[in-house]
Order: C-alpha cells, then structure tokens, then sequence
C-alpha cells in the first residue's frame, strides 16, 4: 500500500465559531385604538332671575340655626354654678384682657365677693382690660385686688414702677399681688433677692404688704421657708383640699384651686379662688 502524507497542521480546516441563535423579536403588540368618549353634557347655566337650588337653601337654613342655637346658649342658658371647695364661704375670681368684657353684676350676683385683676407684666405691659375691670369690679361691690405678671429676666424696680404708674389703690381695696411663677435663669436665690426689690418698692408706695401668688410646686421648689410673713396665695388644682406645712409665721389667704371654672358674666373658663376666712376677715385683709 502507498505511504499517506500526513497534511501539515497549518493545513488543517479551522472550525468556523458556532453562533447564537438570532433571538427573534416579539411581535409589536398595536396600540389599541382610542376610545372615543362622549362629550358631557355641561350644566344649564341658571339663568338670570332663576331660584337657587334646593340644597343650597338647606345649608343656609342649617347654619342661621346653628347661629341662633349658639346664640340662645350663650345668652339665655344659665351656666352650671361652680362646685367649690367643702368648708370655705368666700368666693372669688381673677381675670385678665383672655375673659374680654365682664359683666360685673351679674359675677355679683353669683356669689363672688372678691376678685383679683390683671394690671401689669414686666417693664411696660399694661393689661388692655385693666381699667375697665378695676371699675367694674368695684362699681358691682366686689372688693377688687390687682396683680403684677413677673418676668425674672428684667428689672426688679422697673417692674414695680410700672406696676405702680398703672394701680392706684384705695381704702377697701385688696393689697397688691405680685404674680410669680416662672424663674427663668435665675438661680432660686438670685431670684428670691429680685422678688424682695420689687416687693419693697410696692410696699413702700402702698404702705402694705403685699400678697403673693404662685403655683403650688413652684412655691416647694423656690420660696418655701421664705417670705412667710407674706399673704400667701396658692394655685393647686385637682386636689380636694390645700396642704401645705404649717408655720408659725406664714399664714395662706387665698387657694385657686381651678383655672376651669364657669361663673354668671363672664365669657369662657375663668380661675376660681376661695378665701381662708369668713368676709369679715377678708374686710380685715384690705387697705385702711
């Protein structure tokens, strides 16, 4: 048999690469054809001279009876008397420009035989209701009280001096009050020291001494064991009676126990006070 020539590798056939199977596209699916909506019919336009709908003289006729319901609440109800404390008989109040206009008269007559009234706050604030309610208080014979709103962080004397450019004070009149229930950045002493000054400025001018009102842990935390032979007048709420630790020279004259309260003639929630004593005593408290 004849020898086979081997063929030389670089001559041997190179295998052509296998390709991927071309991926058909999916068939573009037809856009589907727009619907063709019916106009909407618009609505008839009233015409001139033409009554308005029904529903709409049914919310009219709603509102003006809401309008007179509230009305007749307001003006015809009687308002619930407070429930005051078990074992107290004076009764007061202590207003600012938030009760708006007070009918003095008829807080008489619901029993209310003092009230303290908003004058001042800090260097120059003067209560827009103050003279209106100074005199009506005292035109309703209530025995009236004022009070200063103190701000820790201005002048002590500042604060006296507008207090005392806005209140003149007359026999029968309940002594002034000084309002404290923020401190501020003040240290307890440094603020225990301003308090002094302005109450030293006010009693000087008066010639009495004046009461001071603040909340009940206020008065724990920064003035107990101080001021004592100061009126004292406390703000506790939610509690059935006011315990505070007796002491020999510190005697408490007036307790707010609510800040919700509902009296006769005056417009919205109001604070509700009671005296520590019977009217004569309270009579005893005022200026000679």
């Amino acid at each position: 048999m004849a020898a086979r020539t081997k063929q030389p590798v670089d001559e041997w056939p190179i295998p052509k690469p296998k390709l991927p199977p071309r991926k058909m596209k999916p068939p573009v699916p037809k856009a589907p054809a727009p619907v063709k909506r019916k106009p909407s019919a618009k609505k008839p336009r009233r015409k001139k001279g033409q009554q308005p709908p029904r529903r709409f003289w049914i919310g009219l006729a709603l509102l003006l009876a809401i309008i007179a319901l509230v009305f007749y609440v307001e003006y015809f109800v009687e308002k619930p008397a407070p429930v005051w404390p078990e074992g107290h008989t004076v009764y007061g109040v202590d207003v600012s420009h938030y009760q708006k206009e007070v009918d003095w008269q008829q807080v008489r007559e619901n029993q209310i035989a003092f009230a303290f009234v908003k004058a001042t706050e800090g260097v120059s604030l003067k209560d827009k209701h103050f003279q209106r309610n100074w005199a009506g208080a005292d035109s309703a014979g209530i025995i009236r009280g004022a009070y200063h709103f103190y701000l820790p962080y201005l002048d002590p004397e500042q604060q006296a001096n507008n207090f005392l450019a806005t209140v003149k004070i007359s026999s029968g009149d309940l002594p002034p009050v000084l309002d404290i229930e923020v401190r501020g950045r003040k240290s307890a002493a440094q603020l225990r020291k301003d308090l002094k000054v302005w109450l030293d400025v006010v009693e000087n001018a008066y010639g009495v001494r004046p009461i001071i009102y603040t909340g009940y842990s206020f008065y724990i935390d920064y003035l107990a064991g101080h001021f004592d032979s100061y009126p004292l007048w406390i703000a506790h709420y939610d509690v059935p009676k006011l315990k505070i630790e007796k002491s020999t020279t510190r005697k408490l004259h007036f307790w707010q126990y609510t800040d919700i309260g509902e009296v006769g003639g005056v417009e919205g929630r109001v604070d509700c006070n009671v005296f520590y004593g019977s009217m004569r005593d309270l009579r005893e408290m005022c200026v000679k």
